[in-house]
């Protein structure tokens, strides 16, 4: 668990510890290597660099579609302290 002094985000691309995979907006795809589903096109993914820091290594990539938010995970280690 970590604890940080803000507001926590309730989406993972508005997060500040989470970054970019892939952003693949028109005409393309590949196989990630983080998790082995396909990046579709259309769409973008963000890896969790707070799940790193806990398996040591990148292992869910969290995708949507280009121009929506990606919806914070139940899994997510963030926790909101008054």
């Amino acid at each position: 668990m970590y604890i940080v002094p803000m507001d926590i985000p309730k989406h993972c691309n508005k997060c500040p510890f989470g970054h970019c995979n892939y952003s693949f907006p028109i005409g393309s795809s590949s196989i990630s290597c983080v998790d082995g589903k396909k990046n579709e096109p259309g769409t973008y993914g963000y890896v969790c660099n707070v799940e790193f820091q806990n398996n040591g290594r990148y292992t869910k990539v969290l995708r949507a579609e280009c121009g929506k938010d990606i919806k914070k995970p139940k899994w997510c280690g963030l926790r909101e302290t008054k």
